[in-house]
Formats: structure tokens, C-alpha cells, sequence
């Protein structure tokens, strides 16, 4: 059952097709390259364990990232969330996405799957921009101001 999202601003039409379409794009080629067909995986270019380490490392704060991202939808009183993460990221659930396939392209360093990745950071700055303009409808300057203040990608 999809979720209710009534209260929000909304979300960019076909928002989770097109990310589950990213994710098998990504995983098909990150795994046939990395692992199967290795055409162009160079993690033997420097100590594997450094690739993982890099790799974990950025997974974690990936993962932080999106746990700390399910606030928008506070109280009954729809409003710009600015506070936590958004203080500092108008994304940071996207961003923590983005970097979710960064961190595992890291421990293979597979060439091909940079295509993947590049179509992934356009596909998610294509949804926040969408739900970027969702929201300027529905809070207008109360959410211009805050585009002005916080970045949209990287943290201050």
C-alpha cells in the first residue's frame, strides 16, 4: 500500500520506479563487472582492504544520512523542516542514496559502473529538483528562503 503523503508537498511523479530502476541499473552492472566479468574492476590498483575501508566508511555516514532524514513529516502543521540534517542539506536522504552507491563502487573501483553512477546522481538531482519546485508551490517564500540558506548537496 503506497504511503500517505497528503500532508506533504508531495513527491516527483514515478519517484519510485525511478529509483528502483537506478538500483537494478547500478547492482547489474556493479556485480558483472566487479565480479563476474572483472572487464574493468581496479581494486588491485591500491591494497584491496583500503578500497573496503573507504568503502565501509562511507556507507556508514550514507547510512546516517538516511536515518536521520524521516522528519519531514512532523505534526499535524505542515511546515519547512530546517532543523537537524536540513539545517545543513535540503537532501539529505537523496545525498545519503548517491553515496550508498559510492560507497559500494569504491571497493571494486569497477570503470563501468561509473555509467550507472552518473545516472544515478542526474536521476536524483532530476527528483529533488522536481520536489523542490512542489514545494516552492506549496510554501513559497517560507521555502525560498530556506533554498537560499542551505545548500542543496554539499553540507557547510
Amino acid at each position: 500500500m503506497p504511503h500517505d503523503h497528503s500532508h506533504a508537498a508531495g513527491e516527483a511523479p514515478q519517484n519510485h520506479t525511478i529509483q528502483i530502476s537506478l538500483f537494478l541499473f547500478f547492482l547489474i552492472v556493479w556485480i558483472l563487472d566487479s565480479f563476474i566479468f572483472r572487464f574493468t574492476a581496479y581494486a588491485n590498483v591500491i591494497p584491496y582492504f583500503l578500497n573496503v575501508f573507504v568503502g565501509i566508511v562511507i556507507l556508514i555516514v550514507a547510512g546516517y544520512l538516511m536515518s536521520r532524514s524521516h522528519i519531514v513529516f512532523e505534526g499535524r502543521d505542515p511546515h519547512v523542516v530546517d532543523h537537524g540534517l536540513y539545517a545543513h542539506i535540503r537532501h539529505p536522504m537523496y545525498l545519503g542514496s548517491i553515496l550508498l552507491y559510492v560507497g559500494f563502487w569504491t571497493t571494486t573501483l569497477s570503470l563501468l559502473s561509473v555509467i550507472p553512477l552518473v545516472t544515478i546522481i542526474l536521476g536524483y538531482n532530476y527528483l529533488a529538483n522536481t520536489e523542490e519546485h512542489l514545494l516552492e508551490a506549496k510554501f513559497g517564500d517560507q521555502y525560498l528562503d530556506y533554498k537560499n540558506r542551505v545548500p542543496k548537496w554539499i553540507p557547510r
